[in-house]
C-alpha cells in the first residue's frame, strides 16, 4: 500500500479523443457517487525494478508535468481509475475527417470500507459496485457495461501484485474492477 498525502486527480485542460470520454466519466463518477474521493483519468503501465524483478504498476499523469502511481492509498477512503486495453478498433463508416473508435476500458474502484461508513461491520462493497455500476449506465458518454471483476488478481490484472498484496483487498480494503467498451469520433482535423 501507497501512503499520498493530499492526492489529487488532476484534469486534463484540453482533452481529445479517449482522454475526453474518460475525462468526462470521472467528472461524472465523482458527482454521482459521494463515497468517492478521488476519481483519476487514464492511467498508463508504469514499470520499475524491485529487489532484481521488474514491477508493474498503474500510474496516472498528476497535472505538473509527472507521473505517480495509484495504488491503493491509506491515506484516502477510496480511489479509481481507468485503464484502457489495446487495441482500439477503428470503425468503418466514419464521416470524412472523423473516426469512429471503440475501446475497451477497465475501471478499477479500491475502498477502505471503514472509512466510507465506520457504522457498518458487514463487507459491503457488493452495493459500492452496484451504485458504480448505475452511475456508469447514466453517463453522459457512448459505453457497454461488459463484466466485472473482485478476485485480487482479477481486479489487479494487469499489474504486478507484490506491490499491491492480496492485503489490500482484505477487510477493511475491497476493490473490485469493471470492464467497459467506450465508442467515440474523434476528430482528425
Amino acid at each position: 500500500m501507497v501512503s499520498y498525502t493530499a492526492p489529487v486527480a488532476a484534469l486534463l485542460p484540453n482533452p481529445t479523443g479517449l482522454d475526453r470520454e474518460i475525462q468526462t466519466l470521472q467528472q461524472h463518477l465523482v458527482q454521482r457517487l459521494p463515497w468517492l474521493q478521488l476519481c483519476y483519468g487514464r492511467a498508463t503501465r508504469g514499470a520499475r525494478l524491485e529487489e532484481g524483478k521488474t514491477v508493474y504498476f498503474p500510474e496516472v499523469y498528476d497535472g505538473a508535468g509527472e507521473y505517480r502511481d495509484v495504488l491503493p492509498n491509506d491515506e484516502v477512503r477510496s480511489q479509481a481509475f481507468f485503464y484502457p486495453r489495446d487495441p482500439a478498433t477503428l470503425l468503418p463508416g466514419s464521416l470524412p475527417g472523423t473516426a469512429d473508435v471503440r475501446q475497451t476500458v477497465d475501471l478499477i474502484v479500491w475502498v477502505n470500507l471503514q472509512q466510507v461508513d465506520a457504522a457498518r461491520p458487514d463487507r459491503f462493497e457488493l452495493e459500492l459496485k452496484q451504485q458504480v455500476l448505475r452511475a456508469l449506465s447514466l453517463a453522459p458518454v457512448g459505453l457497454q457495461l461488459q463484466r466485472t471483476y473482485d478476485a485480487p488478481e482479477q481486479v489487479y490484472q494487469s499489474f504486478s501484485l507484490s506491490p499491491v498484496s492480496t492485503q489490500c483487498l482484505r477487510a477493511p480494503f475491497a476493490g473490485f474492477r469493471i470492464q467497459l467498451e467506450l465508442t467515440y469520433t474523434d476528430s482528425l482535423c
